[in-house]
């Protein structure tokens, strides 16, 4: 018998920077060499003090339910958070906990969607968007990002996007700092992009999970932009800022009406997140708001590493004949122009694009990085710097040697 698969698995595939990690794993199992610039994560354990009260949870038999939104006391950190890092006063019912930043995400398009409605998702952009869209039933437009503007939003880009969407954009989807290019937004820029919101009348999801991984400039949600809490799900959570990416935590706030909603699919699809994530996450975002001397030099530590990190391989790239780049602000990702080297024979093949010039590196360098064209644009490489500095060091070489 041959199964006949739904219309929507024949749109939807894997995603590609995870099919990436597995090809990368493959490869290392078989003995190969392999250097990872295309990681997602950070290389660091998740701090003592948040392990230890993960282990206390087992130990104390907290391993049973808890209710779909989340935790009490979780919840009651996550408002917290909000109100004190953010400027943002969320009420009981305005804020959920999920299985990840991921299933906030999706489970916030899918209370906002309606098929065929369109959303204005900044390119390149992490591929999960479109997928998560798609499966919402609604359909992503593109709003092109363009180095020369540090590959931010701009307020004339998302108009003309919203026109390109004829008649049928309700949403926009914002991440600062973004993955892949670590653009970070100022106030006044925000500020541009939320006038043409309002104008338009859309919803926006507000994704800031990278939000402490910032060297140039500072956080602002867009939430706290004049007018803009009413109509944004700020969404976040602990992989990141936490080295937690294992423990599938995420948060977001928004209006009560949008979380109920959010709260009852979730009820259907992941029911509550792992309880005994939820009591370690609640011990994270606790202990740094109560200004825990051990935690904060913890993170104070793999920031100043991931910055060190950020310069050498900044460095590195720009030095690489045919490679420009935008210096990242934020985030752990630098998003590299290579197109100057398409057309090249590089080890008995042509290069056409970022798929080959990646799956050239792979073989030939030992080097694995993620293709532009998975984030929608095919001139650039996306580089994590999330590895240590000595393998940083290691692979920057390879790609130069590779090149020349």
């Amino acid at each position: 018998m041959t199964l006949k698969l739904s219309h929507l698995a024949r749109r939807v595939g894997h995603s590609g920077t995870l099919a990436i990690e597995d090809r990368m794993l493959q490869l290392r199992a078989e003995g190969k060499d392999i250097v990872n610039l295309g990681v997602g994560q950070l290389d660091f354990d998740t701090p003592e003090a948040v392990r230890a009260a993960g282990v206390a949870a087992i130990e104390q038999g907290m391993t049973r339910y808890t209710p779909a939104a989340g935790t009490e006391a979780l919840l009651r950190a996550v408002r917290v958070k909000f109100e004190r890092e953010n400027g943002l006063e969320y009420g009981a019912d305005e804020v959920i906990v999920g299985s990840g930043a991921k299933s906030v995400l999706f489970h916030g398009l899918l209370a906002l969607l309606d098929p065929e409605d369109a959303v204005i998702v900044p390119v390149p952009a992490w591929p999960s968007y479109r997928s998560m869209i798609a499966v919402a039933g609604g359909q992503m437009v593109a709003a092109r990002l363009d180095a020369r503007n540090g590959y931010k939003l701009t307020a004339d880009g998302l108009v003309e996007a919203v026109r390109a969407a004829r008649g049928r954009a309700h949403g926009l989807v914002l991440n600062a700092p973004h993955n892949p290019t670590g653009a970070v937004y100022a106030r006044e820029e925000l500020a541009q992009i939320a006038e043409v919101v309002q104008g338009e009348g859309l919803w926006v999801i507000s994704d800031e999970i990278y939000e402490h991984l910032i060297y140039e400039g500072s956080a602002t949600s867009f939430a706290a932009i004049a007018g803009m809490r009413a109509r944004t799900l700020t969404v976040n959570g602990v992989s990141k800022s936490f080295a937690m990416t294992g423990w599938r935590i995420g948060y977001g706030g928004g209006p009560a009406a949008l979380v109920r909603c959010m709260v009852a699919i979730q009820s259907h699809t992941s029911g509550n997140a792992c309880s005994i994530s939820q009591h370690a996450a609640e011990a994270a975002l606790r202990l740094t708001l109560e200004g825990d001397e051990a935690l904060s030099a913890e993170r104070q530590r793999v920031h100043d590493a991931m910055l060190r990190r950020r310069d050498l391989a900044c460095r590195e790239l720009a030095a690489i004949p045919g490679v420009t780049l935008v210096r990242p602000a934020g985030a752990f990702y630098i998003f590299a122009d290579f197109s100057s080297h398409y057309g090249r024979e590089l080890g008995g093949e042509r290069v056409l694009g970022s798929s080959d010039l990646a799956a050239y590196l792979l073989s030939a360098a030992g080097v694995s990085v993620v293709p532009g064209i998975i984030f929608g644009d095919d001139r650039g490489l996306r580089l994590s710097f999330a590895t240590a500095r000595e393998e940083l060091s290691v692979a920057l070489q390879r790609i130069k040697k590779a090149l020349a």
